[in-house]
């Protein structure tokens, strides 16, 4: 992604600074380069490059320099610049944006999704524009591997800024609708349901409830068939009126028996509605059709309705299994934990709890571990 300027960047990255050397061949450099940072960034690039001849250790003029040269499209060498930047200055997460940003466009998207993880970590500053920006682009990454529930919480942040850009709305629909695709792909009759839906689930996000409920009565009143669209209303339902969701979900697959993830999720709610036997077939239909990264949700589903039928033994391998695909997935070891205690293998019990409470006490360290069990039990 490209930016309309770079004098922004000033703004960014101000208070992560060390004290500049006050040499007056450096100054001067400096000097220049920020004056044309904006106007003439292939300039500005060849005399940040002098200043650093001067000041390798500054990383405020590596991570300019970086900037200049993503926006003159010379990623490469802008990925290298900004890795200067984080050796010298490792915790200032907009570097590690625009990091992720400038392997994006290479098309290192493995690496550009671990660099967006460190910004999110260490803070996207103040800007919403830069915000959206990293946020949107590891979005619609995740939204191409089909982890749809990790897109959303990548744009759920930007209801804060009331941001109602085409394009996020764009996003948020692919995600409701769970299509694993660039909107630019689909057909342009597919395109118009994604709007629709992307417009009904970001004004639920965005706290605007009365527009919600209208735009899902509006998708479902005109494309009651679409694939997706009972699944999206039932996710927006999920919060409010589960059994309303479930019964969404039963339409969804209906009408659309492989919708993996409304099997998911309706694998989930039966077990809880008392139905653990249908959640079985669910779970089991699902993991015939999920990509690979979900493989260990079906095995929790499965072990979910196993536990619900008094068959902790049966659940064990299942919950082991979940447990070794998805290792850092904090509520994978907590079902396992549950499975262990049914079974009287107290010892690794008492393991799997302390890895849960651990692994959720870093990626939710807001949660009181007491509550959080008590509400998952």
């Amino acid at each position: 992604m490209k930016f309309a300027g770079l004098g922004f960047l000033v703004l960014l990255f101000a208070g992560g600074l060390d004290a500049q050397p006050s040499t007056e061949s450096f100054d001067d450099l400096s000097r220049r380069a920020q004056a044309v940072i904006d106007s003439d960034p292939a300039q500005a690039a060849v005399l940040y490059k002098q200043a650093l001849d001067l000041q390798p250790t500054w990383p405020a003029g590596w991570f300019y320099l970086g900037g200049a040269l993503h926006r003159l499209g010379r990623y490469g060498e802008a990925v290298e610049a900004f890795h200067k930047a984080i050796e010298l200055a490792p915790k200032n997460g907009v570097t590690w944006g625009f990091l992720g940003l400038s392997e994006y466009e290479l098309g290192h998207f493995e690496k550009s999704l671990e660099a967006m993880a460190k910004a999110e970590q260490f803070g996207l500053g103040t800007n919403s524009g830069f915000e959206t920006a990293v946020r949107q682009k590891a979005a619609q990454m995740l939204i191409r591997s089909s982890l749809f529930d990790q897109a959303m919480s990548q744009l759920q942040p930007l209801a804060k800024y009331q941001e109602n850009m085409p394009s996020v709305v764009e996003d948020v629909g692919l995600c409701a609708l769970a299509i694993a695709s660039d909107p630019d792909k689909l057909p342009e009759a597919r395109k118009k349901v994604v709007d629709m839906a992307g417009a009904a689930m970001w004004a639920a996000t965005s706290q605007r409830p009365k527009d919600a409920e209208e735009g899902f009565q509006k998708l479902l009143a005109t494309y009651p068939r679409e694939p997706g669209v009972h699944y999206a209303y039932g996710l927006y339902l999920m919060d409010i009126d589960q059994q309303g969701a479930l019964q969404q979900f039963r339409k969804e697959l209906a009408t659309n028996p492989a919708h993996w993830p409304a099997l998911l999720v309706s694998a989930f709610l039966e077990t809880r509605e008392g139905n653990p036997a249908v959640a079985m077939k669910y779970a089991e239909k699902a993991r015939t059709l999920v990509p690979s990264n979900y493989i260990w949700l079906c095995d929790a589903e499965m072990g979910r309705a196993l536990l619900a039928q008094d068959q902790p033994e049966k659940a064990v391998p299942l919950f082991e299994e979940s447990v070794k695909l998805q290792p850092d997935n904090a509520q994978a070891h907590f079902y396992l934990e549950q499975a262990y205690r049914r079974v009287g293998r107290k010892a690794d019990a008492q393991r799997e709890k302390a890895e849960f409470v651990r692994l959720k006490s870093q990626q939710d360290p807001l949660a009181l571990p007491g509550l959080v069990n008590s509400t998952n039990r």
